[in-house]
Parts: C-alpha cells; sequence; structure tokens
C-alpha cells in the first residue's frame, strides 16, 4: 500500500493530508520544518542549491524514516531550479539507498495531457473531480484563517491569544481525516477567532512578496509574520496556496491570468521568467497603489528569479515611491538579526509618515 509523503511549505500539509486521505491513501506527514530537518538537507544537498531544496531533503528523508514509501512533489519551469528539484532529489535519495517512488506533477505549462498521466499515477478513482473541487474549498477556507490571523495578530487584546488558537488548529490539523473533518476544524477555529476581544486601532500594513516558499514557510522566513504581527503591523502577503492552485492549475485551463499580474507587470516585466518574479513586482506595484506603509521582498540566497525582480523593483522605486526591505533567507540566519532589521524598517515607515503629516512629502 502507498504511504504518501510530500515537503512542508507553510500549510500545505493541510491541504494534501486531507485530499490523500479521501482518496484512500495513508499519509505520512514529517515534523514542521526544523533545524533538524535543515540539518539533514544540508548535509545532503549541493552547498550553493537554495533553502527550500534543503528543507524538502531533510521532510522526505524524516518521512521515509516514518514509512513513507512514496513522494509527491509539483515540478516547475523557466529559470528557476524548483523545476529540477524532483529528478534531483530522487537521485540523491536512491544513492543513499532508498527505495522510493517519486511522482512529480508538472504544471499545466507542459500541457493537459501531462498533468493527466503524471496525476494519474496517483489518482486511480473515478470522483476524482469531485475530490479535487472540495479540496480547492477546503484550501480557501485554509487560506481565510491564515488572512484573518495576520489582521487579529497587531490588534488583539490579549497579547498571544491569536498565536494559541492558531497553533492549536495547526496541531489538530494532523489528527483530525479527510476533508470533512478538516472542514469542521476550521469552521470552529473561525468562532474561536471571531469571538477574541479586539483592539480598534489603527495599525501599519506591510505587504510581502517574494518567493514562494519562502514568504509561506514560517520557519524558513524566521516567523517574520508573527515578529510584525507582535510589533503591531497587519501584514497581508501576494501567494498562499489557494492562489498557487488558481495560477499553476486553474487559470492555464481557462487561459486566464491573475488580473494584478496582468495589468502591473506588462510594462516591466512582460514575459514570464520562472518562479514568481512577476507576481513580486506586480503585487509590490499594487500595494504602493493601495496606500501600504511598506514592503517587505523574501526570497532565498541564489533564487534566480527573485534576484531579477530585486533589480527590477530597485530600478522603478522612484515610481512606486514606497519603502522596500529586501530579506534573504539563508540557513545561517537568526531571528534576532531579522528583528533588528524590522525595527529599522519600520522606524524608517514612522518617519515617513511624520513627513506625511506635515506635508513635507506626498504620495504622487
Amino acid at each position: 500500500m502507498r504511504k504518501i509523503t510530500f515537503p512542508h511549505m507553510g500549510n500545505l500539509f493541510i491541504i494534501g493530508k486531507a485530499l490523500f486521505e479521501e482518496l484512500g491513501f495513508e499519509v505520512v506527514i514529517p515534523p514542521y520544518n526544523n533545524k533538524s530537518a535543515l540539518e539533514i538537507g544540508k548535509r545532503l544537498s549541493p552547498e550553493f542549491i537554495c533553502l527550500p531544496f534543503k528543507l524538502n531533503m531533510g521532510n522526505f528523508i524524516q518521512a521515509i524514516e516514518m514509512g513513507a514509501n512514496t513522494i509527491v512533489i509539483f515540478g516547475g519551469c523557466g529559470p528557476c531550479r524548483f523545476g529540477y528539484y524532483g529528478a534531483l532529489e530522487k537521485e540523491i535519495l536512491k544513492d543513499l539507498g532508498y527505495d522510493v517512488e517519486m511522482i512529480v506533477i508538472e504544471p499545466l505549462f507542459y500541457g493537459f495531457r501531462n498533468f493527466l498521466e503524471r496525476v494519474s499515477k496517483i489518482f486511480a478513482r473515478k470522483n476524482i473531480a469531485s475530490v479535487l473541487k472540495r479540496v480547492y474549498r477546503l484550501a480557501k477556507k485554509v487560506d481565510g484563517i491564515e488572512k484573518k490571523v495576520h489582521f487579529l495578530r497587531p490588534r488583539e487584546m490579549v497579547k498571544g491569544s491569536v498565536d494559541k488558537i492558531y497553533e492549536k488548529f495547526r496541531n489538530e490539523a494532523i489528527k483530525v481525516f479527510g476533508i470533512d473533518q478538516m472542514e469542521r476544524l476550521v469552521d470552529t477555529t473561525n468562532v474561536l477567532l471571531d469571538n477574541l476581544y479586539i483592539v480598534n486601532e489603527k495599525v501599519r500594513k506591510i505587504g510581502i512578496v517574494g518567493e514562494i516558499y519562502t514568504i509561506i514557510d514560517s520557519f524558513s522566513s524566521l516567523n517574520i509574520e508573527k515578529i510584525l504581527g507582535e510589533m503591531g503591523c497587519e501584514v497581508e502577503r501576494n501567494l498562499y496556496i489557494s492562489q498557487w492552485i488558481d495560477t499553476h492549475l486553474i487559470y492555464p485551463i481557462f487561459k486566464r491570468e491573475d488580473p494584478i499580474v496582468k495589468r502591473y507587470s506588462k510594462d516591466v516585466m512582460p514575459v514570464l521568467i520562472g518562479g514568481h518574479a512577476r507576481e513580486t513586482i506586480s503585487y509590490a506595484k499594487y500595494y504602493a497603489t493601495q496606500k501600504y506603509d511598506g514592503i517587505l521582498h523574501i526570497f532565498p540566497l541564489t533564487c534566480m528569479p527573485e534576484i531579477i525582480a530585486k533589480s527590477v523593483l530597485n530600478g522603478i522605486r522612484n515610481q512606486i515611491n514606497i519603502p522596500v526591505l529586501h530579506v534573504v533567507i539563508d540557513e545561517v540566519d537568526s531571528d534576532v538579526g531579522i528583528k533588528t532589521r524590522l525595527e529599522a524598517f519600520l522606524d524608517l515607515i514612522e518617519a515617513r509618515s511624520e513627513k506625511f503629516e506635515r506635508g513635507v512629502i506626498s504620495w504622487d
């Protein structure tokens, strides 16, 4: 019997677990991303490969030791090295003597037939369409929980109450089975969050853009969203699990594109260059039009698409007229150093805001 696992990336484990359990598979969830997984990945991976790859390797080794025999991972395209993850990880595991099957599901950019061939290796069931619709709805709900946490964290009356509920939700998600139980857990968590007492004070709004893994996964980003929330900032990021599904699975079928990307990237990055560079540029420009106070651009060291996006952002900084902090993540970074940089960034935003109030500078 297949025992399926997949790499961690934020709350992806919630969606993947519900999906595969609904289809009759046993699911092996490795421990949340942690220093142990990173150390394993660093030891087995090429030195200059990006951070997500190293964490993936750590996840896989831990899951295999827990009994997993099948690994499912999505592929990629363009100059982003994510497209090579599956092939390279498979060879590393083979060299280590692990007898596991790796199924790489390529995005629809490679054609619908290719996608169906890869998916059929796993989903040999007639009701797959119905299950996929339900799991997509679940993904939207889980992302809704995360967005609500971002809104409530800087406004909570009792500090730590939001994170207490959120961490309980994530821990309970490992214990429940299938889509229905997961949806009930989401609904219960929503009620708990809605009943929290909040303080209606003005808070700073920070837009987060960058490479999808490091902005979605809290361990990789060194808990930047949590730190900002504790500093009194509401964060909004441009990528969530359900948005990834839209971009790579839904939009290609109907030949559509994210309307914000389509509108704001055409003059500076009209073509796909891999990764989420176009999304980074587009949403940075969009957040500027929405009068956000600042933008964090987060990406792993050596990430090629985001290095290009950084250059473009620096080139249009006078045009978008908003403070941008580039945060490059590597395995040697610490949350203490990140917190110091964030404090300095917020001081800059505060000084800039005072100039706006005095009329020294304007949004135009």
